[in-house]
C-alpha cells in the first residue's frame, strides 16, 4: 500500500470539491463526511476526512490538539505518480540528493546519514545563510585550503537542503511509520530511531531529555512546533539576538502547585526573517539545539490568587546557522 500525506482537500465520487475547513464545519453541524476521493487527477483513490480532535495524554496539563486532515482510508494507496504519494516524494528528494548523504540500499529503501550534518554543523565559522567566498589563489598552500573549505561547504549546503525537504515531508505525515520503513536514519555506526530524531509537540520533554543525555556532543534533532510569539531586543537592549517562540508543553508533577513547562526557541540575529514566520504556523527546525538548565519561578495562580503555581521551565533553544535550518510547513 501506498503512504500518503495529509491532505487538505479531495472531491466526492460525484467530483465536488471540499477544503478541510468545509468538512470540519459539515462536522461541527452534525452532517457526515462525504464518501470522498484524492482530487489529484492522476488518482482518485478513497480517502477519509478526520475531524480535530484533543487527546488526552499521561501527566499532560492540558489535551493535545489534533487538526483536521484528509488521510487514506484502510487498505487505500495513492497512484505512484500522486502529489500526495509520500514515497514519490521521497523519491524525488532523493533524486536532486548527493549521493553520499541519502544513499540507496537494497530493496528499494534509503539512508540519510546524520553524522556528516552533525559534523558539518559542529564546524566552528559558520554563520549566515550562504556560504563565505574563498577567493582565488594558486592551487598550493592556503589557496588547496581555501578550494577543499568550499568544496564541504557546498556539500554541507546540500546537505541542509534534504534534510529541509524531508523534515517537510515527515511534518505532513501522520506518523513517523510513513517514512521509517522507506528511510533509516544513520549516526555514525548506529541506525537512529525515527523517535530519537522527531519531535513534535507533545514530545518536546521527551526532545529536551535527549539533548541533555548527548552532554556536550548531542546529535542533530527536529522539532515540529507551532509559532506562538516574536522576540526582539528593544533600542536600549544588551543583547541582539530576537527570538521566536513555540506553543510550549505543559507537564503534571506529583503535586497540584508544581507545573513543569518545556519551550522551544529559535534564536538569530535577523529578526525580521523570524517575524516572517506567521503567529500560529506550523514550522520545523532542525539542528544541534542547546538544553538549558530549569528554571523555577512561583506566580500567583491564574485562577486562585491566594494560591501560588510553581513552573519548572525546561528551555530547548536552537541556534541556526543556516536559515535553511527553519522550514514553513505548507
Amino acid at each position: 500500500m501506498s503512504k500518503g500525506i495529509k491532505m487538505r482537500s479531495a472531491k466526492d465520487r460525484q467530483g465536488h470539491p471540499y477544503t478541510v475547513e468545509t468538512l470540519q464545519r459539515l462536522s461541527d453541524s452534525g452532517i457526515g463526511a462525504a464518501d470522498l476521493v484524492c482530487d489529484d487527477h492522476t488518482c482518485a483513490c478513497a480517502v477519509r476526512f478526520v475531524p480535530r480532535y484533543q487527546q488526552n495524554r499521561a501527566n499532560r496539563i492540558e489535551p493535545i490538539d489534533v487538526p483536521a486532515y484528509i488521510g487514506l482510508t484502510r487498505g487505500s494507496g495513492h497512484a505512484a505518480s500522486c502529489r500526495y504519494n509520500a514515497q514519490a516524494r521521497l523519491s524525488a528528494i532523493a533524486a536532486q540528493s548527493d549521493p553520499e548523504f541519502l544513499s540507496a540500499l537494497d530493496g528499494g529503501k534509503r539512508e540519510l546519514r546524520l553524522l556528516a550534518l552533525h559534523n558539518g554543523l559542529s564546524k566552528p565559522g559558520l554563520s549566515g545563510d550562504g556560504l563565505a567566498a574563498t577567493g582565488r589563489g594558486p592551487e598550493t598552500g592556503a589557496g588547496k585550503t581555501r578550494m577543499q573549505l568550499l568544496a564541504s561547504n557546498t556539500k554541507l549546503d546540500s546537505y541542509l537542503r534534504t534534510t529541509a525537504d524531508l523534515l517537510a515531508l515527515r511534518a505532513l505525515c501522520e506518523s513517523d511509520d510513513d517514512l521509517a520503513d522507506d528511510l533509516i536514519l544513520r549516526l555514525g555506526s548506529k541506525k537512529l530511531p525515527w523517535k530519537q530524531f522527531f519531535f513534535e509537540r507533545d514530545r518536546f520533554d521527551e526532545a529536551w531529555e535527549c539533548v541533555r543525555q548527548g552532554g556536550i556532543t548531542p546529535h542533530p534533532i527536529a522539532l515540529c512546533g507551532v509559532v506562538k510569539r516574536h522576540h526582539h531586543p528593544g533600542p536600549t537592549a544588551t543583547y541582539r539576538m530576537s527570538f521566536l517562540n513555540c506553543d510550549s508543553l505543559y507537564r503534571k508533577t506529583d503535586r497540584a502547585d508544581r507545573v513543569e513547562t518545556f519551550e522551544v526557541s529559535v534564536a538569530h540575529a535577523d529578526g525580521v526573517w523570524l517575524s516572517s514566520f506567521a503567529v500560529g504556523s506550523e514550522i520545523v527546525l532542525f539542528g544541534i539545539c542547546k538544553a538549558a538548565d530549569t528554571v523555577e519561578k512561583t506566580v500567583p495562580d491564574k485562577r486562585d490568587t491566594k494560591r501560588s503555581v510553581t513552573y519548572v521551565t525546561h528551555r530547548l533553544t536552537l541556534a541556526p546557522k543556516f536559515k535553511k535550518q527553519v522550514v514553513a510547513i505548507a
